[in-house]
């Protein structure tokens, strides 16, 4: 008998070595840690961490989203519905930042905790998916300036758009290092003209009173504008944050670089955008800047903050199809950039395009993160040991029924805001299932992560 369990043990040693061997051949030319933790002594700065997430946040979508609420809103609802969207999405982001810097994990690898090992594969293909639509929307968006700058054609316009996101993607290649730089270029820049730009369209207006004083031909509320709000970044504060904040040295550095980005850099673009579209009647942004005049700065801005943000979305998008499909992030890059040119003849800039986008966001993506949390802070106890395809199950059922049950919540229940809905819907439910499921996910024998 002792000799079965003894053979039995030495198969398991060795499947385990054989891991733990292809595991680090795997992650040897890995720089971002894109299949095991960051290092502790590989964490950075929170100027560097500030950059890189305020350089993200900071994109032309929020402002054309500060445009897209002033149809619907007064400028003081406005107001109202930026404070309340950006409070939801600073509590989510801290959340996720907290359990990323404890971990040092990857989005993609969070989700082998609650999804299993294999179905985190399938839950971060999701990921990418969202990332590559607004990669798409911001290139196309770039694309179309330039395309309208040299009064090119629809052809030259669908050529001008592929370019541009064939080029962003280079940024990705080279990881965080360039990702931070741009931050460091994009953010000044960003600040001054998209402040400029709300007070170069007031003063066309013939003053703030005009703002003060707007009334929208078809009101809408502001539970429908905080959704909208919520869509712009919900997704980044769920996923893409856990990518960067898993660098940070200790949480309060992880919490305070993510709400720099979301309480200042969300808040100051939607406010702008929004200044902008009332003066001007218009809330295509890029319209509004060459109808100003402002062509070089309208280059320069556009540039400088859809180059960061989109550098960002694709090396987030690579981390997550490396955990998918166990290779290196960047053998990924070439196919997501030719179908991402691919789309831009759809002319995915198009405000109703990226309207119908931030509000499936809205409804898909909140109870992912609800899941996630009860996950950690909640089943867990706050306590995840470290990832191992051997100690984690392989599925885990009560995620899965836990997204769809709050989907089909969100989606029926008349009342609320549907992010809010979801995220709790998810909590509670996950929290339940897990205690009453027979077949739980269950963490291995190894240590558990540092406390930072």
């Amino acid at each position: 008998m002792q000799s079965v369990h003894g053979k039995e043990w030495d198969c398991k040693s060795t499947e385990r070595e054989g891991f733990m061997e292809k595991l680090k051949k795997a992650s040897e030319a890995d720089q971002d840690y894109e299949l095991k933790e960051v290092p502790l002594d590989k964490r950075r700065s929170f100027t560097n961490l500030a950059i890189v997430w305020t350089g993200y946040v900071f994109l032309i979508t929020s402002m054309v989203a500060g445009g897209g609420l002033a149809a619907g809103l007064t400028f003081r609802e406005i107001i109202i519905t930026t404070i309340l969207g950006n409070v939801f999405l600073g509590v989510l982001a801290i959340l996720v930042s907290v359990i990323a810097c404890k971990t040092g994990l990857t989005f993609a690898l969070l989700t082998r905790h609650s999804f299993g090992v294999k179905g985190s594969r399938i839950a971060s293909l999701f990921v990418p998916l969202v990332n590559l639509g607004w990669y798409t929307i911001q290139s196309a968006t770039y694309g179309h300036l330039i395309a309208q700058i040299l009064h090119l054609g629809s052809i030259g316009e669908i050529i001008c758009m592929m370019i541009s996101a064939l080029v962003m993607g280079t940024f990705a290649l080279a990881g965080m290092n360039a990702i931070s730089i741009l931050g460091y270029v994009a953010i000044p820049a960003v600040t001054f003209l998209s402040i400029a730009t709300a007070v170069k369209a007031v003063t066309v207006a013939g003053g703030f009173s005009a703002v003060l004083e707007y009334i929208p031909a078809n009101p809408s509320t502001i539970a429908e504008g905080a959704t909208i709000v919520i869509g712009t970044w919900v997704f980044g504060t769920v996923a893409c944050i856990a990518d960067i904040m898993r660098y940070a040295k200790n949480t309060k550095e992880a919490v305070a670089a993510s709400l720099t980005g979301l309480v200042g850099g969300n808040t100051l673009l939607v406010l702008c955008g929004a200044i902008t579209a009332i003066a001007m009647g218009e809330s295509d942004l890029t319209t509004v800047l060459l109808s100003m005049g402002l062509v070089i700065p309208s280059v320069i801005l556009l540039t400088t903050n859809i180059f960061t943000t989109n550098a960002a979305n694709l090396y987030s998008m690579s981390l997550n199809l490396a955990n998918a499909f166990s290779m290196g992030r960047k053998k990924m890059l070439l196919v997501i950039l030719a179908v991402s040119a691919a789309l831009m003849v759809f002319k995915p800039y198009q405000i109703g395009f990226l309207f119908t986008f931030l509000d499936l966001l809205g409804y898909i993506v909140p109870p992912l993160a609800g899941i996630i949390f009860s996950d950690y802070y909640l089943v867990k106890k706050g306590v995840y040991k470290k990832v191992s395809d051997i100690t984690l199950t392989a599925w885990n059922i009560p995620a899965w029924l836990t997204w769809a049950a709050s989907l089909a919540i969100v989606y029926t229940l008349p009342m609320g805001q549907p992010s809010v809905t979801g995220i709790i819907a998810a909590v509670v439910i996950y929290t339940i299932l897990m205690k009453v499921w027979p077949q739980k996910a269950e963490e291995g024998t190894g240590g558990a992560y540092e406390k930072i």
